[in-house]
């Protein structure tokens, strides 16, 4: 397949190989012959599968200065369906409008006394680009027949072309993927392109420092906006600015907003799914291997960069769970299966804030987790086979603000080879005041801490798609909390003997306790196979946690009998403890799904 960008340069050379030979034949015929010569070229080179119409050509021998008008590069289908016949058929099908070419000073008598073809500037203006992309199995197994290098193919016309600057300016883009079965079609529009010094000589045509024979190639495009595909978000882009001389490419302004406010998204999807609302000042890729994305379309690159972000997730749990089994949707699993190659070697964030709103349909309230300036590094972020043969594991170590409070600490080593999906999570909370989780635990557990101090949690977990094992140390003191219950009237308040029976015989105030026992927090949870990655990941450390701070089975037990045998007065102490250890009947399901 050839890239878009010989296709464009092919073009370009061919009308000015046209304007030199010109120059050479001028005489009373000249436009006929230029004319002739360029249909020419352009059937010759293409095996007759495009034409060129124009509406008119000049140029000036004095003033140096060209133009063509309302130029067209056309194809022929029943040309491209004999070569689909013959495997001869490229991957791609073109189809170029040009409402105006213009050369600036194209230096005459160069091309008579040296062969030398020397242009100031040339200004291509509004291209249209249409592009059918249809993979053809051959073109992958064929070896490619024209090795030749650009130069090559003029020498016997002109020692030399240069350009000192080129401006294609206002370009519409329109690719056709007609490789599934619903065709897809992508639009890039308003993009300026300026190429600087192109040059083709003998000594330019191995300069790897250039780029298709220019010193740089800048690309600049604003205010992009597409829908996704599901009709539930827009995706805006407010700049992308790509530049060949320090390889790089700069997204301004990514923003990815539902199209529906809270209410009316979940009317739409009718389920308890999470609704997004991304946004990102600055996306830089540094370091891109142009060869491999142009050549092999693989994007390789040194490191990628984020600037201020923010990620905002929402869902409302009045709503139907999500019943789908989500067995191979972890992260890493989904970048393995992405049908883009790709391989980073770091990626950075920078001031990152993630939150996550939840509506409990039981209790009517919203609470909110967050995690404020958070930032880290990704290392061997690829899904590039050759690649994880080096180093099959994508790691992270990431720092962040839990609640705006504690410091949290955590790294990842994901297992990108392994079947089961496996990987291992690490770190610290430290310094963290517990009334800090209000916002969390008041709305959706109807508790509300009233006093406690976490000095430091430490987990170690190992895991995979069905189970996480590992441990917790959890070091705090002075924890209290205090019970929500709603009364007949479903009025909501603090109910001082049930919130006693807690702190005295369900939880120890403190760990190391207060006979200096310390108790350790093992965890052995098996995930609910609707469960996301982030719910197993936070319920499998609530597993340690809930150990650390004295809920053991035979604790748990003692409390539900004691909760069965307490007075009526007490209101509902029974139905808060069965609540929080979701005691069965025997007629109840053994599971309830999550998600």
């Amino acid at each position: 397949m050839k890239p878009f960008w010989k296709w464009i340069i092919g073009v370009f050379v061919t009308l000015l190989l046209v304007l030199s030979v010109g120059v050479w034949y001028l005489g009373n015929h000249w436009r006929p012959l230029l004319n002739e010569k360029l249909h020419e070229l352009v059937l010759s080179s293409s095996d007759s599968l495009y034409r060129v119409e124009y509406d008119d050509m000049d140029f000036n021998l004095v003033t140096g200065h060209a133009y063509l008008n309302h130029f067209k590069l056309i194809p022929d289908t029943a040309v491209y369906h004999r070569l689909k016949q013959q495997q001869k058929a490229p991957d791609n099908l073109y189809a170029v409008t040009v409402s105006r070419l213009e050369i600036k000073n194209f230096h005459p008598k160069n091309i008579y006394t040296q062969r030398k073809l020397n242009i100031d500037q040339i200004t291509i203006q509004n291209p249209d680009i249409q592009v059918i992309n249809e993979n053809q199995p051959y073109n992958d197994t064929i070896a490619t027949k024209d090795k030749k290098t650009l130069y090559q193919k003029i020498d016997k016309v002109l020692n030399e072309l240069t350009v000192d600057h080129i401006a294609f300016e206002n370009v519409n883009v329109t690719y056709s993927n007609r490789n599934e079965q619903l065709e897809k079609t992508t639009r890039l529009k308003n993009v300026n392109i300026n190429v600087t010094n192109l040059r083709v000589d003998s000594a330019s045509q191995y300069d790897s420092l250039r780029f298709y024979n220019a010193k740089a190639v800048d690309l600049q495009m604003n205010d992009y906006r597409i829908a996704t595909g599901d009709s539930l978000y827009y995706i805006d882009l407010k700049g992308i600015h790509f530049t060949s001389a320090d390889r790089s490419l700069v997204l301004e302004g990514l923003k990815m907003t539902p199209r529906y406010n809270k209410i009316d998204f979940y009317k739409q999807t009718k389920i308890a799914k999470d609704r997004f609302e991304l946004s990102f000042d600055t996306i830089g890729i540094h370091r891109i291997d142009l060869f491999k994305l142009l050549r092999q379309q693989k994007l390789y690159a040194g490191n990628v960069t984020l600037g201020q972000s923010k990620v905002e997730i929402y869902n409302n749990k009045a709503y139907p769970s999500i019943t789908e089994k989500k067995i191979g949707k972890y992260p890493h699993q989904q970048l393995r299966k992405l049908a883009f190659p790709l391989k980073i070697d770091t990626l950075l964030l920078h001031n990152l804030l993630v939150t996550y709103t939840e509506h409990n349909g039981k209790t009517g309230q919203t609470g909110i987790v967050s995690f404020h300036d958070t930032k880290g590094t990704f290392y061997n972020l690829t899904n590039d086979s050759l690649a994880l043969m080096n180093n099959q594991f994508l790691t992270a170590d990431l720092q962040s603000k839990f609640m705006n409070n504690g410091k949290l600490h955590i790294h990842f080593s994901f297992d990108m080879l392994d079947k089961l999906g496996g990987f291992t999570y690490s770190g610290t909370l430290t310094g963290m005041n517990a009334k800090a989780l209000n916002p969390l635990t008041k709305p959706l557990a109807m508790i509300q801490v009233s006093s406690g101090y976490f000095s430091r949690l430490a987990f170690r977990v190992k895991a995979d798609e069905y189970k996480a094992t590992g441990h917790v140390q959890f070091y705090y003191k002075h924890l209290a909390v205090q019970v929500i219950l709603k009364d007949k009237n479903g009025a909501k308040a603090k109910n001082p003997m049930v919130s006693l029976l807690t702190n005295k015989f369900l939880i120890n105030d403190s760990n190391p306790d207060a006979n200096e026992r310390f108790h350790p927090g093992p965890i052995n949870y098996r995930r609910p196979l609707t469960a996301s990655f982030f719910n197993f990941l936070w319920k499998s450390l609530f597993e340690g946690v809930k150990a650390s701070v004295g809920i053991d089975k035979e604790r748990e037990a003692k409390l539900m009998n004691t909760a069965e045998e307490a007075d009526k007065t007490v209101g509902k102490v029974k139905g808060f403890f069965k609540g929080i250890f979701k005691k069965k009947d025997k007629k109840e399901p053994k599971a309830e799904s999550q998600n």
